[in-house]
């Protein structure tokens, strides 16, 4: 990824970078970007919905002005494609008990591959890359976007996963398929139904939100060696840290318990790495609180004040990161003890 599409500038030290997912808060992740990008060259960057669409464009090229300009005029009701849309929740029932979705996803798809063509990316071909020092398990492109894989019951990771799982040349396949499968909240889009190479036994995988199985997936680019990292890779949650009390949240009624019950089966993964202190050391966490994830009807005061979160968030990561320290105390090739797995 060229530094200077990120950033403008070329002394900087090298980062990879993993973006939460979060719906209509992916202007947050944008904002901390800024800051982040200031410092660092970002050179790999993955993410779950959300996230996978931010980091489909930082990937393609965008700067962090591009990027702002495109997130702070986009209108997520534009989103909500599709006959549901005009028939209120009785229409909603019937598209999601007929498709498996209220909206059809077309729109953002559109979007999506449109965004990407005025950078000249279209296949996953368009953002090789392939740096000395990389071990054998280092994909070679720019982006990784996760989904999950409901046919097989399975975390996908695109388009590394694409040739073994799939069937599928990496290089033919299509960004935007990718990051529109990343981004298919359960019943609020449509799956997408992914035709799959003849050697797999089903030609149709059933694609949704990779924040089913894995929102944050920080250490995705982490070396499989016992060698020291060449650079960090620092996550962006949508979220704050919580504490034991925070995270208390009693079921009172019978529609509270299944909501409960959805978060605590999307989360719960990621909970248990969050919660330890090497992946906290390397995370900016947001406050996005105040946002629901699907409230496409968002304000541009609510969009300001998550951009601006995001922004602050990562001024005071930055402040006191130092990758040396992290390296000395976590990883084992340093002696360091709570070493990643």
């Amino acid at each position: 990824m060229d530094s200077h599409a990120v950033s403008g500038a070329s002394a900087k030290t090298n980062v990879d970078v993993v973006l939460e997912g979060g719906g209509v808060k992916g202007i947050a992740l944008v904002g901390a970007l800024r800051e982040l990008c200031a410092a660092h060259t970002v050179q790999r960057v993955a993410g779950t919905s959300a996230g996978a669409i931010v980091a489909a464009l930082l990937a393609a090229g965008y700067t962090i002005p591009e990027l702002e300009q495109e997130m702070r005029s986009l209108d997520f009701a534009s989103f909500q494609d599709g006959p549901a849309r005009h028939f209120g929740k009785v229409g909603a029932a019937l598209a999601v008990l007929l498709h498996n979705g209220v909206f059809k996803g077309d729109a953002l798809h559109a979007w999506i591959e449109a965004r990407l063509a005025d950078k000249n990316v279209t296949t996953f071909q368009h953002l090789r890359r392939k740096e000395e020092g990389d071990d054998t398990s280092t994909p070679p492109y720019k982006l990784a976007v996760v989904v999950s894989d409901i046919s097989r019951g399975r975390e996908l990771h695109l388009p590394e996963d694409y040739e073994a799982l799939c069937g599928v040349n990496p290089d033919t396949a299509k960004v935007a398929d990718a990051v529109r499968a990343s981004a298919s909240i359960p019943f609020y889009f449509r799956p997408v139904k992914f035709r799959t190479g003849p050697s797999q036994e089903s030609r149709r995988a059933v694609l949704v939100d990779g924040g089913l199985l894995s929102n944050f997936p920080v250490a995705l680019f982490d070396r499989q060696d016992s060698t020291p990292p060449r650079w960090p890779t620092i996550g962006i949650k949508l979220s704050m840290r919580r504490t034991a009390s925070q995270q208390w949240q009693p079921a009172r009624n019978p529609v509270e318990l299944a909501r409960r019950l959805v978060s605590t089966m999307t989360s719960a993964h990621d909970r248990i790495h969050v919660d330890q202190n090497h992946v906290q050391d390397r995370t900016i966490f947001i406050d996005t609180d105040k946002v629901r994830s699907t409230d496409f009807r968002i304000t541009q005061e609510q969009t300001e004040m998550l951009y601006a979160n995001g922004g602050s968030a990562a001024q005071q990561f930055l402040a006191t990161w130092d990758f040396g320290q992290w390296l000395s105390r976590y990883h084992p090739s340093q002696g360091g003890t709570g070493a990643p797995s």
